[in-house]
């Protein structure tokens, strides 16, 4: 009863206060800023062009500021919107060298002109500046880590390429393709004697050996690129999408006569 009286009272005495507050509110911010448009038109009414400009530079200049930054960050958001490149060609994460294997460099121009690649279209992302190591205590605490965990899980990832044991780490969180898996058959079957394997952290999913690597130490990522001196291991991504892609680069970087 209490309940339905209070809604008799609301139909008959609606409430406007809120919205009369917002009103008196915008009727004070329109004088003022009547006024101070009066004010400045009369300060500015005696100067010449030279001192106007003078004047609104020496006391607004971080107005100007503040409004160029708001048009520039607009647009900004509105090209990466409509207009920048989202989808991938390829992206590939070179972990743990001191060796440039980034975008731009001779790996990224050279992997581009072999698979025929527009970057117009598509982007070719390689990263060669992230460092983290599963296999030793705190070697995951990182951002780098944490960066390769998002790129993986939203598919974005295509290859990691590290040293055999980080890899082997990396493998047993699950985070690389099992290559038993159906979609890989011809990349299992092609590189068969390379295969790199490691045991799941996953009890219920192998307490086996799974193959999840391939050994890549005598490819061109270390014979002419040099981004690691020792052993190194190609890693796929469990969520990855382009498994053409990732064929078309381990064709790529067994191709030794790439260049010649």
């Amino acid at each position: 009863m209490l309940y339905r009286h209070f809604r008799r009272i609301g139909k008959v005495l609606p409430n406007n206060t809120g919205t009369q507050n917002m009103e008196n509110r915008m009727n004070g911010l329109r004088e003022r800023l009547q006024r101070w448009r009066l004010q400045e038109t009369e300060k500015m009414k005696e100067m010449s062009p030279e001192q106007k400009v003078n004047y609104i530079v020496s006391y607004y200049w971080l107005w100007i500021l503040g409004i160029a930054a708001a048009v520039f960050l607009t647009g900004f958001i509105l090209y990466r919107t409509f207009f920048s490149v989202k989808e991938y060609w390829f992206y590939g994460m070179y972990a743990n060298t001191m060796e440039n294997g980034g975008n731009g460099s001779p790996l990224w121009i050279d992997y581009v002109a072999y698979a025929g690649y527009d970057p117009s279209e598509k982007k070719v992302e390689m990263n060669s500046s992230s460092w983290f190591d599963p296999s030793v205590q705190g070697g995951t605490n990182n951002s780098y880590y944490q960066a390769f965990v998002a790129l993986a899980e939203s598919g974005d990832l295509d290859v990691l390429v590290m040293g055999r044991d980080g890899l082997t780490g990396v493998g047993s969180s699950g985070r690389l393709l099992d290559l038993n898996d159906e979609k890989c058959s011809g990349i299992r079957s092609e590189y068969e004697d390379r295969i790199v394997t490691c045991v799941p952290y996953d009890e219920e999913y192998s307490t086996e050996p799974v193959p999840v690597g391939i050994d890549v130490s005598d490819s061109l990522l270390v014979t002419k690129y040099h981004l690691y001196d020792g052993d190194c291991v190609l890693g796929i991504n469990a969520y990855t999408q382009r498994i053409d892609s990732v064929e078309m680069f381990l064709k790529f970087i067994f191709d030794d006569t790439w260049g010649e």
